[in-house]
């Protein structure tokens, strides 16, 4: 069986744009599989909730989420960041995955709460196009105020009961050390080198 020329050049132009050859994953070592292709770590609902928990409550982690939800990043992204990068690693296969979203969503919003961040659920584009015509700018605001009305709705469907209450629980206690960029009180003291009236 002749190879044909387009078939090199797709092989090429792969390998030139860094593109994996098709079926280059059935030639990796059976001995060094990949997280995702070994038994997952967690397939417990509720054990998996506990390390997802543990993972977003880790100091560095926390002062990155908060600063990402100060920068407009959407929940819902980081959630879905913190679950894919847990089932890339082994941790739980993607049904579980799946179940674990809203829960990690609650998670997310909890902390911004706690925090005093404002956040929101989805990230956006906020870019406005130049329109003309008063009939295009009546149709934008109506799917802007439906887009709004289905933001709210999304919002009061994510259940704090998706969360075990003890996990809810730790959440509501858990302290927050402040941020190294949040600016500091001074108090004003008396030193030696001070001048006074």
């Amino acid at each position: 069986m002749a190879v044909s020329e387009k078939a090199i050049n797709f092989i090429q132009g792969s390998l030139e744009r860094g593109r994996p050859v098709p079926g280059q994953s059935l030639t990796n070592s059976p001995d060094q599989p990949y997280g995702w292709e070994q038994p997952p770590e967690f397939t417990s609902p509720r054990e998996a909730m506990l390390g997802v928990f543990d993972s977003l409550t880790v100091p560095e982690a926390t002062a990155n989420i908060l600063l990402a939800l100060k920068g407009g990043t959407g929940v819902i992204d980081i959630a879905s960041i913190t679950l894919y990068a847990g089932f890339l690693e082994g941790k739980w296969n993607p049904d579980l995955m799946m179940l674990l979203m809203e829960p990690t969503m609650y998670m997310v919003m909890a902390l911004a709460e706690k925090a005093e961040v404002e956040y929101v659920l989805e990230s956006g584009d906020d870019a406005v196009k130049e329109l003309d015509g008063n009939t295009q700018v009546a149709r934008l605001q109506s799917s802007i105020n439906n887009l709004e009305d289905l933001r709210r709705e999304a919002v009061n469907r994510v259940s704090p009961m998706s969360v075990p209450k003890d996990i809810r629980e730790i959440i509501e206690e858990t302290e927050l050390a402040p941020s190294l960029l949040e600016r500091v009180k001074q108090e004003s003291n008396k030193s030696l080198l001070s001048k006074e009236a």
